[in-house]
Parts: structure tokens; C-alpha cells; sequence
């Protein structure tokens, strides 16, 4: 009897600590004040100077420039600010959010969704930029890396009149001043394929 006990007390403890340590993962990912909020996501075509932001892009995958077939990067931009949990705290320095890195997955709605098959390949980049309390701050980014278009799928394309369409999610990760990590995701239809080159 004492030691169906004892099991059942070492079974409880291992069951317990499991449990406790995954809520001590999300408890120190959570421990901030703040919480990041995008307030726009838009992509700009490389092939077309990268200069007009939408929410949804069309990216080419090989544009003709002066008879020779070039291969160029989207930008991506994001605008950001922060807000307190607690509505009721005025912000203080302590809780201005440094972002420095992020990452940029692919998926699409078919549910076909191997990278270098069906998507390309995510991506982890860094980048640094400082959120102070009351800002707004508007940074530019590599959405899709000209690498990635000479790379399957999208180095089929080229001689396709496929579009493969998907769903590009952007994680921006970072910190606030006094040390605790943050992150946020904000998402943006995305277009491949050879569409006609600007004039």
C-alpha cells in the first residue's frame, strides 16, 4: 500500500514540475508591463523601387532592367508603438521596448506548406530600433530576400505562369528596459510570381 503511495506521490511531483516549469517558460515571456502593437504591415516591390508600401505585395520573381533579367529584395515596413496592461500606469523610461531581431515564415491557405517546396525558406534577420513610451516608430525591413527567388518554388516561376500565393507572418522580437522579452506577429498577403516588369 506504501508504495502504490509513493508512486503515486513521484508520479503527482514529476506531473507537477512538467506543468510548472512550462508556465515558468511563459511567465518569463510574459513578465513585461507593456505589449507591443503593430499598427501597420505593408511590403513594397523591389522591382518598382521599393518605395510604395501596401498591405498586400506582389512580389516578382525576375524583372527585366535594361534587357538583363535582375532579381531584387522586397521591403517591408512596420509601424509600431507599445501600451501599458495596466491602462491605468503612466509609462516611464523603464518601458521603452528595443526590437532587435525578427523572423519571417510563409504559409498558405491550401494547407501546402514545405519550405523550399511549396514556400520559401523562413528567415531570421536583425535589426534594432528603440519604442520610446507615447512613440510611434515607422521602420523599414527585408521582407523577402532576392535570395530566396533563386531558390525553389520561386526559381519556377521565372518560366511559369503559376502565382503561388501565401501569407507571410513577421515576428518582431525585443526587449524592454528592464530586461523582459517581448514579441509580436503581424501578417501580409504575399504574391510570387513573374508578373510584368514597370516600364
Amino acid at each position: 500500500m506504501r508504495a502504490k503511495s509513493t508512486s503515486a506521490l513521484l508520479a503527482g511531483v514529476v506531473c507537477f514540475a512538467v506543468v510548472a516549469a512550462g508556465c515558468g517558460d511563459i511567465a518569463r515571456q510574459d513578465r513585461s508591463p507593456v505589449m507591443l502593437v503593430i499598427e501597420f504591415l505593408g511590403g513594397a516591390s523591389g522591382a518598382t523601387g521599393g518605395s510604395t508600401f501596401g498591405g498586400t505585395l506582389q512580389s516578382d520573381v525576375v524583372t527585366l532592367k535594361d534587357g538583363n533579367a535582375t532579381v531584387f529584395s522586397d521591403a517591408g515596413q512596420v509601424r509600431m508603438r507599445f501600451t501599458m496592461k495596466d491602462t491605468l500606469t503612466t509609462p516611464s523610461a523603464l518601458n521603452a521596448v528595443t526590437i532587435n531581431r525578427y523572423r519571417v515564415t510563409y504559409r498558405r491557405s491550401d494547407g501546402f506548406n514545405t519550405p523550399g517546396v511549396d514556400v520559401p525558406y523562413p528567415f531570421d534577420s536583425a535589426m534594432t530600433f528603440t519604442i520610446a513610451p507615447g512613440g510611434v516608430v515607422t521602420q523599414g525591413f527585408e521582407l523577402i530576400r532576392h535570395i530566396a527567388k533563386q531558390e525553389a518554388p520561386l526559381m519556377a516561376l521565372r518560366a511559369n505562369p503559376v502565382v503561388i500565393s501565401t501569407v507571410a507572418d513577421v515576428t518582431f522580437f525585443g526587449r524592454d528596459q528592464a530586461g523582459n522579452e517581448l514579441s509580436v506577429t503581424g501578417s501580409m498577403g504575399v504574391q510570387f510570381g513573374n508578373f510584368a516588369d514597370p516600364d
